[in-house]
């Protein structure tokens, strides 16, 4: 029996979005996503609900709770989506890996878009910036897979 070739790339990905991306100390909390709430992919910023406990992907501005961290008991037929209802995991200290919308730089501020993806640009009418993050990777063109750090002292 031919024993199959196999191949295997030099350079593997950086990670994913929602994937914890360092062994740093880091603070997950569990919620619930809010009654109403669309779907919220992993590695998606989410904002307080109007319930204690709960979060949801914003449709405006709001107040930030934290990134929605991959949880792999999610059945695969659900996709890399929680929906309303599911216990969600929410970084809320630590490194993750999220998609950029632009190039970023290290050390750049991290704003969150009313959809909750994540960019450098401030655009104050609708972005708001999330108070203790930065980009911890570079960037060099538009939605690529990028480390942010939340919790940043300086």
């Amino acid at each position: 029996m031919a024993i199959p070739a196999v191949s295997y790339s030099r350079d593997t990905p950086r990670g994913y979005p929602g994937m914890i991306a360092t062994t740093e100390p880091h603070f997950i909390t569990s919620m619930v996503v809010a009654s109403g709430s669309a779907d919220i992919p992993f590695g998606r910023g989410v904002i307080y609900g109007t319930v204690e406990d709960t979060v949801a992907l914003p449709a405006a501005i709001g107040k930030f709770a934290g990134v929605a961290a991959v949880d792999r008991t999610i059945p695969a037929e659900q996709g890399e989506v929680y929906k309303v209802y599911d216990q969600i995991s929410v970084m809320k200290n630590g490194s993750i890996w999220v998609t950029a919308l632009v190039a970023v730089a290290q050390g750049d501020p991290v704003y969150m878009t009313p959809t909750g993806t994540f960019t450098n640009v401030s655009n104050s009418s609708a972005n708001q910036l999330i108070e203790n993050a930065e980009w911890a990777t570079v960037t060099s063109t538009t939605n690529q897979i990028a480390k942010l750090r939340l919790g940043v002292t300086k």
